[in-house]
């Protein structure tokens, strides 16, 4: 029983626990605007779902950008959910 009980915590601990991290991708010489994009997809148990688009022309579609300025990414991992995200910058 007590085996039974680690292993449920060690399994709820995996699944409900989170991390996120943001990088910069991209920079330009264009200058920072005042419009944001973002594109956005969710990742379960690795790769189930994984079909909407996160990619820059799609984040800069979003945000009515023109001229990019700068990109950065982001993830957040929930153990068994991930997000996967694009945030674009510029006019």
């Amino acid at each position: 029983m007590k085996k039974l009980f680690y292993a449920v915590a060690v399994v709820a601990s995996m699944a409900l626990a989170s991390c996120s991290s943001c990088a910069p991708v991209a920079a330009t010489s264009n200058p920072v605007g005042s419009k944001c994009g973002e594109a956005v997809q969710t990742v379960w148990v690795g790769f189930i779902g994984g079909s909407t688009d996160a990619a820059i022309n799609q984040a800069a579609k979003n945000g009515g950008i023109t001229r990019i300025s700068h990109v950065d990414t982001w993830c957040v991992d929930y153990g068994i959910m991930k997000k996967l995200g694009v945030r674009v910058y510029g006019n």
